[in-house]
């Protein structure tokens, strides 16, 4: 690997991979008609950083039509690329325009090719990239950004992709037009909605905070994630509102691209703390929303706007978006600063009336609970056996566990199919695509018999029951002798969501004590959020004894006079 005093091990962040071809990707050099061979490691290897929402790109000297043509033959899909270039143009010119249209930093790429000549002429030309021979590929495991990031839904996948192709979809329009002909602005077909969120979708919301930096209004503040996402708790529970931006651009989702918090005392709104996804940077979308935002806050009798921003050497482009705006920097502590504006009479230079607002909610790629998932697929999933009988109660689409996701779904389905299960799922309301039974779970003496159930799930149930102390009764008596009972629960301070009634917080404690070491088996406890007032518990727990339970209200709940929740510890 060249350039160790760029320590790639360590690098802050990888947003991108470009490869060459020929003795890279395959072994051989297409244009001179030699044998080629797909280097099968390397290419399972950048499938899995796809996988992880890593942006693929191929740079290479050969004719587009040749590379695919080759692709086909090779059975390589060419969509797992986000743009292929292939020309006989410097490649160092072909990246840097690659890096003009999309913005990504070259500190967060990395570009890998067998010929040296090519890596040196690149390092000299964008020093900051990260280029490595193709022979030493495999050193790039060890980078510790990507050991640790995670596998990405495959919604978001598609839409961080669709930002960047569209992003380079634009440059090339550009050419076209005249630099500020209105007709270009229109041909590209922007739309944009904003609304405030709700908690359910709370984890793709902290996310874009945490892996954005370049129009991130705080960068240090959002490093760690689940620091993030007690803070956005924290920040729901006190009243503030959550705006969620998505964009499209030729009819072409880019999903959620802007996140703002903001806080209202009286006729005064503050954007405490504000994001944008960097896919989009230069568009006019961080312009339009905010805009929107400052028509929703004058219908409310808003009067000034205020906004909380850390200059770093990576976001000054936050603050070329305030100064388009016309903001005002009121307040300045270091790199701290307050920019404001009188929004009663405001009206902007620019209405950026190319991009069209759409009259619906922010499309956000919902894909469940991430804390409940895990603990289901390290605890539940495991004790699953061939031939066992499963029933869910209140969760019939299975939103909570990611199954609005397709492929969730049909690995889930596909796993329950393989064991041969028998899967039935109880809800309040009927889904003609669950084929769901519709009963009450605190009664079901009717509908499923004592002892019938290998395991019984409630998740993210018993806080919408009038009674869920006799919700816990019925899991314990359908439940087999020898079968597990798995419950997630909001706890203490999870944000109320009234849908469609939300009258409960129980905390690990609580949950405990209804299973004595006597007749269950706790098997795994585990709690979301701080220990002391975790956000949510999960509990997985063995049945040991024939028992009769008759559970009555617990006796240490107190009100919460603020939002009519009743919290057990």
């Amino acid at each position: 690997m060249e350039n160790p005093k760029a320590n790639i091990k360590n690098a802050e962040k990888i947003t991108s991979i470009i490869t060459d071809l020929d003795n890279t990707l395959w072994k051989g050099i297409l244009a001179e008609k030699q044998k080629i061979i797909l280097n099968e490691d390397y290419f399972e290897f950048l499938k899995s950083l796809y996988q992880k929402g890593i942006q693929l790109f191929v740079v290479s000297k050969n004719d587009e039509s040749d590379v695919l043509k080759k692709f086909k033959e090779l059975g390589i899909n060419k969509e797992l690329f986000t743009h292929i270039i292939s020309n006989w143009d410097p490649k160092y010119l072909n990246i840097e325009k690659l890096i003009n249209s999309t913005q990504l930093r070259p500190e967060t790429i990395i570009f890998i090719d067998d010929n040296i000549l090519e890596r040196e002429e690149v390092k000299k030309k964008i020093p900051k990239i990260y280029c490595v021979d193709a022979l030493d590929w495999r050193k790039i495991k060890e980078v510790d950004y990507l050991k640790k990031r995670k596998e990405q839904s495959k919604q978001e996948i598609k839409t961080r992709i669709n930002r960047y192709r569209t992003s380079i979809r634009e440059k090339e329009l550009k050419r076209k037009f005249d630099k500020e002909d209105i007709n270009f602005y229109k041909s590209l077909k922007r739309e944009l909605s904003i609304g405030t969120i709700n908690v359910g979708n709370l984890d793709r919301f902290t996310r874009l905070f945490v892996e954005t930096h370049r129009i991130n209004f705080n960068p240090e503040k959002f490093k760690v994630y689940d620091e993030a996402l007690e803070y956005l708790h924290e920040r729901l529970n006190r009243g503030d509102k959550l705006y969620a931006i998505s964009t499209k651009e030729n009819n072409v989702s880019l999903g959620l691209t802007g996140c703002l918090v903001v806080k209202i005392e009286n006729r005064k709104a503050q954007i405490t703390d504000g994001t944008y996804s960097c896919g989009i940077i230069g568009r006019g979308f961080e312009e339009k929303s905010l805009l929107c935002l400052i028509k929703i806050l004058q219908k409310q009798g808003i009067q000034k706007l205020e906004a909380f921003v850390t200059l770093t050497s990576t976001n000054k482009r936050v603050r070329e978006i305030f100064n388009e705006l016309g903001f005002k920097e009121t307040k300045r502590k270091k790199t701290k600063i307050i920019y404001s504006i009188n929004i009663k009479e405001y009206a902007p230079k620019n209405k950026y009336k190319w991009i069209k607002v759409l009259d619906k909610a922010p499309e956000l790629d919902y894909i469940g609970h991430p804390t409940v998932i895990n603990f289901f697929k390290k605890y539940v999933k495991p004790i699953i056996k061939k031939n066992y009988k499963i029933i869910n109660l209140g969760s019939a689409r299975g939103e909570v566990l990611g199954h609005l996701q397709k492929e969730e779904r049909k690995k889930f389905y596909n796993f329950l199919k393989k064991e041969k299960t028998k899967y039935v799922k109880i809800d309040s309301e009927y889904y003609l695509e669950e084929k769901n039974i519709v009963a009450d779970a605190e009664n079901l003496k009717d509908i499923i018999k004592t002892e019938s159930q290998d395991l019984v799930m409630a998740i993210e149930l018993l806080e919408h029951t009038e009674h869920f102390w006799n919700v816990v009764n019925e899991m314990v008596r359908i439940c087999k002798l020898g079968g597990y009972i798995f419950i997630s629960v909001p706890s203490f301070y999870y944000p109320k969501h009234e849908y469609p009634r939300d009258l409960w917080r129980i905390g690990p404690k609580t949950l405990e004590s209804f299973f004595d070491n006597k007749n269950f088996k706790v098997v795994q406890l585990k709690i979301e959020g701080k220990k002391e007032t975790p956000r949510r518990t999960m509990i997985l727990v063995k049945k040991l004894r024939k028992i009769e339970t008759n559970y009555k209200q617990p006796k240490n709940g107190k009100i919460n006079w603020d939002t009519g929740l009743t919290i057990f510890p």
